[in-house]
């Protein structure tokens, strides 16, 4: 830092030697460096030690914020994690300590534009500590917070909406003009379709299936399939019904009740044209989300001791369910960390009380429908509390 920020003009003292010539090398002399160049030396002085700009420097770090935006929609239409280190390596660069002030900003762009948010996904032991609440303050202050709340985050993170859900649930509503739009459109892309409310054939797993149309504001059949996130809601439903955890043999064989077998030649996941893969067998479906850490699987049987340290998200495919019989391995499956983050036990427990109570709006026609809509809640206020209790203790919220 002992170089000069201005240089008014060079004096004979300041002229190189004949040493400082033959160490320059191809170093143009001191007196010919024009203006621009000086003012631009002077702005890289001004620069910090990791290259960030100290003074007046919102253009760099709206810059690496506006990366990171970019980076973090990629990263989720891949449904995939963004890492830390890939941030640093794609985004920060040499800045890594304005990391902070990076995604500050990034977050308030995305809050602001887009409705979401960057959200931290916990690790296990985050997972595990929140199971183990009731842990006394001697041992908490003993064992050294700072230390342990450092090791709850995964350094990973996801891309959560932060749309008022009053706002998702008006924009889902169905709109008669929506409706008619959508419709000329399909009849335009598919001619060789006949759309109807009924599901149609699903003997054939390569059939073309065109999303269905709902009139909405917010299309959901457009940008997700519908039927692989329907399935994923009654896995998670049945995991926590079940205690939080469940065996890899209960799961399946809830799931082939449900018409979901684990036959390897039977395709029961089923994509619209939007996807690549028309369908899916129920290991392939299960690969995926273990992939997207919608869902955590652990060994408990045959050779578990050993491979206990290794990661799930290395697992390339699930091994059939004969294969792990015959080795003698058995597992659990439970929820990942994507699931807390993004779905939410609270909300799992209120979508499975409202399907099994059902909308009683429908059934009355006459003016009971104060009392009708009084006693379904009161039903679903049960229904919740049972799947409280089958889970085991009071339902998380959001992380």
């Amino acid at each position: 830092m002992g170089r000069s920020s201005a240089r008014p003009g060079p004096s004979q003292s300041q002229r190189p030697t004949q040493t400082q010539r033959a160490r320059g090398g191809r170093r143009a002399p001191v007196e010919e460096v024009p203006e621009e160049e000086e003012e631009e030396e002077e702005e890289e002085e001004e620069r910090g030690a990791d290259g960030m700009n100290v003074d007046g420097g919102d253009s760099d770090v709206t810059r690496k914020a506006n990366d990171l935006i970019r980076l973090a929609l990629f990263t989720e239409h891949k449904r995939t994690v963004l890492r830390r280190e890939e941030i640093n390596k794609k985004v920060m660069g040499s800045s890594s300590r304005a990391f902070n002030q990076v995604f500050e900003m990034a977050q308030n762009k995305l809050r602001d534009t887009f409705g979401m948010e960057l959200v931290e996904l916990p690790s296990r032991a985050g997972l595990e500590k929140d199971g183990a609440e009731e842990e006394p303050n001697e041992a908490r202050i003993a064992t050294g917070m700072k230390k342990k709340a450092n090791a709850l985050g995964s350094k990973t993170y996801i891309l959560r909406s932060t749309l008022d859900p009053i706002l998702v649930e008006h924009a889902a509503q169905t709109e008669e003009e929506i409706l008619e739009e959508e419709a000329g459109d399909q009849v335009l892309m598919f001619p060789s379709q006949s759309f109807s409310d009924d599901e149609g054939d699903d003997s054939d797993d390569e059939a073309e299936r065109p999303a269905k149309y709902y009139g909405s504001i917010i299309s959901w059949s457009k940008s997700d399939q519908l039927g692989s996130i329907g399935i994923l809601y009654v896995i998670l439903a049945l995991i926590l019904v079940s205690g939080r955890v469940v065996s890899d043999v209960d799961l399946r064989r809830h799931l082939k009740a449900l018409h979901l077998p684990s036959n390897p030649g039977v395709h029961p996941v089923h994509h619209t044209a939007s996807s690549t893969t028309r369908s899916l067998n129920l290991d392939a479906h299960l690969t995926n989300l273990l992939k997207h850490g919608y869902v955590d699987r652990q060994q408990v049987g045959g050779d578990a001791v050993g491979k206990k340290g290794k990661k799930a998200g290395g697992i390339k495919r699930l091994r059939t369910q004969a294969e792990d019989l015959e080795e003698g391995r058995t597992y659990e499956w439970r929820w990942g960390p994507r699931a807390f983050c993004e779905v939410g036990e609270e909300l799992v427990a209120k979508f499975v009380a409202e399907f099994m109570v059902g909308n009683v709006d429908a059934e009355d026609e006459g003016g009971a429908g104060g009392a009708s809509r009084a006693r379904q809640e009161e039903l679903m206020k049960k229904m919740y509390t049972g799947v409280e209790k089958a889970a085991g203790g009071k339902l998380t919220e959001l992380k």
